[in-house]
């Protein structure tokens, strides 16, 4: 089943590269939490599920995201 994310392809293919699982954010979507805030909890989940960050830009990249509104 296809699923407006509200993404474009280059947005999907770079977050897709970060580990961004759509179906973890359709899940929170569905138990009610607000589009931009499971994007947010995916894209964290994403960063973090193979192993914690350890370069400098590997930690850049996850306080980006950590500290989106």
């Amino acid at each position: 089943m296809i699923h407006n994310l509200n993404i474009t392809d280059t947005e999907y293919a770079e977050l897709a590269a970060q580990g961004y699982d759509p179906n973890l954010e359709l899940e929170l979507i569905e138990l009610g939490e607000p589009q931009q805030q499971a994007r947010k909890l995916t894209r964290i989940v994403g960063l973090v599920k193979n192993k914690p960050p350890e370069t400098d830009e590997e930690w850049e990249q996850f306080m980006e995201v950590w500290e989106e509104p």
